[in-house]
């Protein structure tokens, strides 16, 4: 964050308006991560409740739209786990759910610096406006 201590109001604004925009950007991508950060939890509570299922049983599969198909699960101690670069690989279940609890944590983590990142910003766009206030106040006083 850059110290705030310019006295043309238009740097100023200029500078707000850097903060806004950085600021819609960042939450744009805590959004993202977030939605990345539930989809492992859902994916580790799935796992968790197949678990109870026995070989053999019947789900509800969706395929989209709100569409769903009947599936019989045949293997329940492997899972097929996206590792990354496109890559996925069969793992047994409590491999898998260690895999997408570490990845939920480090998700968990970025999102933490990232709101710390939003806090900053908002304290600078507060900062100029206060000094903008300030400015302002100033000039109605030596105008009196």
């Amino acid at each position: 964050m850059t110290e705030i201590n310019d006295k043309d109001p238009r740097n100023l604004l200029i500078q707000h308006r850097e903060y806004q925009r950085r600021a819609e950007a960042l939450q744009q991508q805590i959004s993202m991560v977030s939605l990345s950060a539930q989809d492992c939890l859902r994916a580790i509570n799935t796992i968790e409740e197949l678990e109870k299922e026995k070989a053999g049983s019947q789900a509800m599969v969706p395929i989209g739209s709100g569409s769903f198909i009947y599936a019989k699960l045949d293997v329940l101690d492997r899972v097929v786990v996206n590792v990354g670069a496109g890559i996925s690989i069969e793992k047994p279940v409590d491999d898998a759910k260690e895999i997408l609890q570490r990845r939920k944590n480090e998700l968990e983590k970025i999102l933490d610096k990232m709101n710390t990142t939003l806090a900053q910003l908002a304290q600078g766009m507060q900062a100029i406006e206060a000094q903008v206030a300030a400015m302002q106040q100033s000039a109605q006083s030596s105008n009196k």
